[in-house]
């Protein structure tokens, strides 16, 4: 099954990248879908996507200059970046699910750090961040 699931993900990325879209929108896409009819990952399927991550962050890893990193506009903008999703998505998590705030919170920082990473990758698959 789990290469059937890889095919899915595969097949709906280039779906994606024939509209014009990123593929991640593709692979996002895929798992959704298979989520929302009931399926489950396997452990292989977990370690797959545990080393898709490592290297998405290792490749984004590659574009950085610590120079460029260092500017007080960069940080500047990450830290307003991850205030705004962090405050606009626990505020959202407290409204849907009831989680004491500060898991909110933890859980807000977390998928907007993630967001930057993804935002990162679709800018860099269409020639805009060197």
């Amino acid at each position: 099954m789990d290469a059937l699931w890889l095919a899915l993900a595969f097949l709906l990325g280039l779906l994606s990248r024939h509209l014009g879209l990123p593929a991640l929108v593709g692979y996002l896409a895929a798992g959704f879908a298979l989520n929302a009819l009931g399926q489950k990952g396997s452990q292989l399927l977990d370690h797959i996507a545990h080393a898709g991550v490592l290297l998405l962050l290792f490749s984004v890893g590659l574009k950085l200059r610590i120079k460029s990193l260092a500017r007080p506009e960069v940080w500047a903008g990450g830290l307003l970046h991850l205030t705004i999703s962090g405050v606009l998505l626990g505020l959202g998590f407290l409204a849907v699910v009831t989680l004491p705030a500060w898991q909110a919170l933890v859980l807000a920082t977390t998928l907007g750090f993630s967001s930057t990473v993804l935002a990162a990758k679709t800018l860099e698959e269409k020639v805009e961040l060197r």
